[in-house]
């Protein structure tokens, strides 16, 4: 008796467009929608002990971050507490930059003394979007 290999094909096609739509939902997770509010609050926990988003006042240890999102690091002139390796590391805080640096400071500026690293995705996701509402 002759078969057509329709089954065993259409197998192949189930197990091939299932696996393609595993990874574009997988890949859709990825997407990270930041939540200002939990940014702010997250910020206000863990940054605002040395950093102040204040036009005046506000803690020391930290330089100011109210405009950092496209300041150049370490350029803050009434901020004198800046490593030499912040001064020279030729960086731009922008979200991307922002974004590698809170993962672990002192491992994308050896010398730092930015010691708060903040690994979570999403929590990070919503500190720099939070930073990115404060201008000038």
């Amino acid at each position: 008796m002759f078969r057509i290999p329709i089954m065993p094909n259409f197998r192949r096609l189930l197990v091939v467009a299932t696996a393609v739509l595993a990874s574009a939902s997988c890949a859709a997770d990825t997407t990270i929608t930041p939540d200002i509010e939990h940014g702010k609050a997250t910020f206000n926990t863990m940054c605002g002990v040395c950093h102040s988003v204040q036009k005046t006042g506000g803690p020391v240890e930290g330089p100011n971050l109210l405009g950092l999102v496209g300041r150049e690091a370490a350029s803050q002139a009434d901020f004198a507490k800046y490593s030499p390796a912040l001064k020279t590391s030729n960086l731009t805080w922008s979200e991307e930059t922002l974004d590698r640096f809170l993962v672990n400071p002192m491992a994308m500026v050896p010398g730092t003394l930015m010691p708060m690293l903040i690994r979570d995705d999403k929590t990070r996701a919503d500190v720099i979007a939070y930073l990115a509402t404060l201008k000038q």
